[in-house]
């Protein structure tokens, strides 16, 4: 009896250490009115706490998925079929700005390469902006990857990005204004949510990238086919689902990441300052070519995971489905045609 209890206090006690870092973090963040209090202060309560204190912290993959699906589904809502065909009108755009993203992304992997002194492989691997755990398993199938340099740079990318783009949005004044509408009762979306959980198995065995975000989304595209009707999720829910998601990226970055040399700790840092400012650049340009929010432009374009970005916007009140189909474009360019060449060239 007593052992049981035991165990458990020792697997539960980490969760709720997270829990009240998390909440600490949105509170402190809230007072200050940093923008997206509820994903930032999460986030870097978390980190911080893990960097500076020997705490026992953990946080269950279930947690992060919870916030997935919920993100998905919200953004679900949004997808129609007409979004969908709008989509041809900047494939071209989508296609040239990968083209010109990877061509970067090489130039930077050589210069890694050259000045990190780290092998050509780890360079590519690490300078690929795309899922964080889909490149480390890449890199963990392969022989001559330094996974442990590939995780560092993905994960410092995330927290740049997921950390700076809601700050530099809002210090540029160009968050789009609050629409307030309607939600949803909390009866339909706890049905939505566990329709997107029910469904997993078959977004699974459909290999969609991140299917815990992909399946609602497709699950709300198809309801709309159908002229189903569903209300924006509530706020609340969505704030659950950034303390979810924030508080796993701020875990990401553990102590023993900052024992890699100082070159390749500068070169990670380096090279997601710069895919950043890249991206800043091509979001202004597509501000003035399709009349787009420079918060939908950015995000669209940012060298993130399409799920955070997707939370980001819904967050900022941007257009989610145009930053998701964007991404989502990204990540296909990416696992379809770059991973590919990569390996060719690996096995050669």
């Amino acid at each position: 009896m007593f052992k049981f209890r035991g165990d458990f206090m020792r697997t539960i006690s980490p969760i709720v250490t997270v829990i009240i870092v998390a909440i600490v973090g949105v509170t402190i963040f809230h007072l200050i009115n940093f923008p997206m209090p509820w994903m930032l202060g999460s986030l870097f309560g978390v980190l911080f706490t893990q960097l500076l204190w020997k705490l026992p912290m953990k946080w269950p993959i279930i947690m992060r998925n919870i916030g997935l699906v919920i993100v998905g589904t919200a953004i679900g809502q949004l997808f129609t079929f007409n979004i969908l065909v709008a989509m041809k009108d900047t494939l071209f755009f989508m296609l040239v700005l990968n083209i010109a993203l990877s061509v970067f992304c090489l130039a930077l992997a050589y210069s890694l390469q050259r000045w990190a002194n780290i092998p050509l492989a780890t360079a590519l691997t690490a300078s690929i902006p795309g899922g964080l755990s889909q490149l480390v398993v890449f890199a963990e199938e392969q022989e001559d990857i330094d996974v442990a340099v590939v995780t560092f740079f993905h994960v410092i990318r995330v927290l740049f990005v997921v950390g700076l783009i809601p700050i530099i949005v809002s210090l540029t004044g160009k968050v789009p204004e609050k629409i307030e509408t309607g939600s949803a009762s909390l009866l339909q979306s706890t049905l939505l949510i566990l329709l997107g959980f029910m469904l997993l198995p078959v977004g699974k065995k459909l290999k969609l990238p991140v299917p815990h975000f992909l399946t609602p989304v497709i699950i709300g595209l198809l309801l709309s086919l159908f002229n189903v009707e569903i209300s924006p999720l509530d706020n609340n829910l969505l704030h659950i689902a950034q303390l979810c998601i924030g508080a796993y990226i701020g875990l990401l970055l553990h102590p023993q990441s900052l024992r890699l040399p100082i070159r390749v700790l500068i070169g990670g840092i380096s090279s997601a300052v710069l895919l950043l400012f890249v991206t800043f650049l091509i979001a202004e340009g597509m501000v003035f070519l399709f009349d787009m929010d420079f918060a939908t432009s950015y995000l669209s374009t940012a060298p993130g995971g399409m799920d955070q970005m997707g939370l980001i916007a819904t967050a900022l009140q941007a257009d989610a489905t145009q930053v998701t189909i964007f991404q989502l474009f990204r990540m296909l360019f990416i696992y379809i045609l770059i991973l590919p060449i990569l390996k060719w060239k690996l096995l050669k």
